[in-house]
């Protein structure tokens, strides 16, 4: 398929090589800054731009906007009607309504995925979420989305933007656990790497039952070590979160042994 970008970042260039690599054509990069639009395009052997009302002119199939979510409203906005091919957009959050005014044929790609700058995604490990607004743009979606994995699932926009909540609580706030962790180590000289071993078997008993693998002095409601903890914490935002984080594990395992 012949496929337009509308984005420069992360998102639109891991997508953009994936694409590429399955025997996709990645006709027209677009990006606000055209230096970006320019690199990005040389890497997809595209051709770029930064004139975002040109870029329906460009003759592809399908038309992927791979921007910031609190900036998909507005390029839709300023985006020419397309009547014929498929629009799409990646993000968790989004509702498909954001599209369905003005392009009939459109839908999401979601990729369950923290995509970092610089780092190859392999597609066909990560799940694709996908939504369409009717049969002809699910069939070439599920087309597209099979091409880069295994995994696809076909998810109403709330069920999505459900996922997309529970991925905050696996992933962002876990990983803002970490660096206050490492941080305190390193306050007092103790190599973080030493929690290694032990993140990954947390992690990896999580996967196959996160309350029976719960352990620890909240599960116990061990007073002494919590209160013993709370005294080691450096400043009162540490002593809040480890407060509220062991409450909720007291509570629900003390009212439901």
């Amino acid at each position: 398929m012949k496929i337009v970008i509308i984005g420069s970042g992360n998102v639109a260039t891991q997508l953009g090589k994936a694409f590429r690599s399955c025997g996709h054509q990645i006709v027209f990069v677009y990006s606000r800054q055209l230096s970006h639009a320019q690199r990005l395009g040389k890497i997809l052997k595209a051709g770029f731009g930064n004139k975002l009302a040109d870029v329906a002119s460009h003759h592809a199939e399908v038309f992927i906007i791979a921007v910031k979510d609190d900036a998909i409203a507005e390029v839709v906005r300023k985006m020419s009607p397309i009547k014929n091919a498929l629009v799409i957009h990646t993000s968790g959050a989004t509702a498909l309504a954001v599209l369905k005014k003005k392009f009939p044929n459109c839908g999401v790609l979601w990729q369950i995925q923290t995509i970092k700058p610089r780092a190859k995604s392999n597609y066909k490990k990560v799940p694709l979420v996908i939504e369409a607004n009717n049969k002809a743009s699910l069939v070439k979606l599920k087309t597209l989305a099979r091409g880069l994995s295994s995994q696809v699932y076909v998810l109403t926009s709330k069920q999505r933007q459900v996922l997309h909540l529970g991925a905050v609580w696996v992933n962002n706030f876990p990983n803002h656990l970490f660096y206050l962790a490492q941080k305190l180590l390193a306050k007092h000289h103790l190599p973080f790497a030493i929690y290694f071993p032990l993140m990954q078997a947390t992690i990896e008993a999580a996967m196959q039952n996160p309350r029976q693998a719960q352990t620890g002095p909240a599960k116990r409601n061990d007073r002494k070590t919590m209160n013993a903890h709370l005294k080691l914490l450096p400043d009162k935002n540490y002593k809040a979160l480890y407060k509220l984080l062991s409450k909720s594990i007291t509570d629900l395992y003390i009212q439901n042994p």
